[in-house]
């Protein structure tokens, strides 16, 4: 499970927005004989484990068990159910982007909690892209230095978030197979900020009920050669948003986020992934909302700025059948300016992983990553490529 925190509530919606329900056009499993059911798990063309076929019918969804050891919230776990669908009248492009639905709850034991559901379809063709997504929770985190425009930066302040939030957008892609695409997103929240113990500091947010509502702009671009474990191909997302007292939110803000993913084949096995990631936010932001570096191994909410940047870089080999092994690395840091002072922070991360090809025709990988930064060692579950986006 990658970064619960707001990071959870922003995770839990992003994977919540991973999402369309229904699957049909498949007789029931009830219905086959035993040897029919045997190879709905079983691939014809190497005789290994595979889902693609059970994943396809109406019954058939991946059980996912949320593992959670991020340090900035506790150990912890939960479940989740993905289900998917092949637009099978776009062939080959409807397996690599089907239709997709999941739902699930977590618990991890400083008391975060949250529950999650989401839809994302494709219409007219694929050229009209839908997502949506809700959730609601607890989420217990330490904030610092830099996010709560704080003097000392390494200061941690424990706050309890009580949220609930949607997310809502419509994509339209410009041409025919063309990989640009404009949108719109919409984004709702509900947050009761809480302070869990006393604090030096005066002046601190405490039981400020925030709302956020929020249109967002946004431009992307995409030639993944599939949703899930990519293996060559570009994705970029531009994002603008602005919350608005007019639409319902307690105070005006800005942000703007630009993503640049690519993963390149070095040859039929061994495929190299990197990642950078921009993000800046207005004066008015909420300190729950500023930007913060993503990394795996780096506990969420840790490193927060008016301004934050990191870079991440991954090689994977599948060097045996469906096998592979990752190594990944990364980087990123963030700015503060106030008056005539300005704080940086950075901080690395690294680790190393391993997948099983759990579903040949979605493209879909499956494993851990066990991730280390300074003083902070991590384990994550992933379904997919560490950095999927819909």
């Amino acid at each position: 499970m990658n970064k619960p925190g707001l990071g959870l509530l922003a995770a839990a919606i992003c994977a919540a927005l991973c999402a369309t329900a229904g699957a049909h056009q498949q007789d029931p499993a009830s219905a086959a004989t035993p040897t029919e059911r045997k190879s709905r798990f079983i691939d014809p063309e190497d005789g290994q484990l595979d889902l693609s076929e059970f994943l396809a019918t109406a019954q058939g969804f991946l059980p996912i068990p949320i593992v959670v050891t991020e340090p900035a919230v506790g150990y912890g776990g939960g479940a989740a159910g993905m289900f998917l669908r092949p637009r099978r009248e776009a062939g080959q492009e409807g397996w690599s982007r089907p239709d997709i639905a999941g739902v699930g709850a977590f618990g991890t034991q400083n008391g975060t909690w949250g529950a999650f559901a989401g839809d994302a379809s494709r219409w007219f063709d694929g050229r009209l892209k839908t997502l949506a997504g809700i959730g609601t929770g607890r989420v217990n985190l330490d904030f610092y230095g830099q996010g709560l425009d704080l003097p000392a930066l390494d200061q941690g302040v424990r706050y309890s978030l009580q949220f609930s939030a949607a997310v809502a957008q419509a994509s339209w892609q410009l041409a025919p197979k063309s990989p640009w695409w404009i949108g719109l997103r919409y984004v709702y929240a509900d947050v009761d900020p809480t302070l869990r113990d006393d604090t030096v500091f005066p002046g601190l947010a405490d039981a400020v009920r925030v709302k956020v509502s929020a249109p967002t702009a946004i431009v992307e671009f995409d030639s993944r050669d599939n949703l899930f474990t990519p293996t060559t191909g570009l994705y970029a997302e531009s994002s603008y948003l602005a919350s608005r007292e007019a639409l319902g939110a307690s105070d005006d803000f800005e942000r703007f986020q630009q993503l640049l993913i690519g993963w390149y084949p070095l040859g039929p096995t061994v495929t190299l992934g990197a990642r950078g990631d921009y993000a800046w936010s207005s004066s008015g932001t909420p300190f729950f909302l500023k930007p913060f570096v993503v990394l795996r191994g780096v506990p969420a909410m840790r490193y927060q700025g008016q301004q934050m940047a990191s870079a991440e870089i991954e090689g994977r080999w599948q060097f045996d059948g469906r096998w592979s092994v990752a190594a990944f690395g990364g980087a990123g840091m963030t700015r503060t300016s106030r008056q005539a002072f300005t704080a940086t922070q950075d901080v690395s991360s690294g680790g190393f992983g391993f997948r099983y090809e759990l579903a040949r025709k979605f493209g879909l990988h499956a494993g851990i990553d066990i991730a280390h930064s300074p003083g902070t060692t991590a384990v994550y579950f992933q379904v997919g490529n560490a950095w999927f986006r819909p």
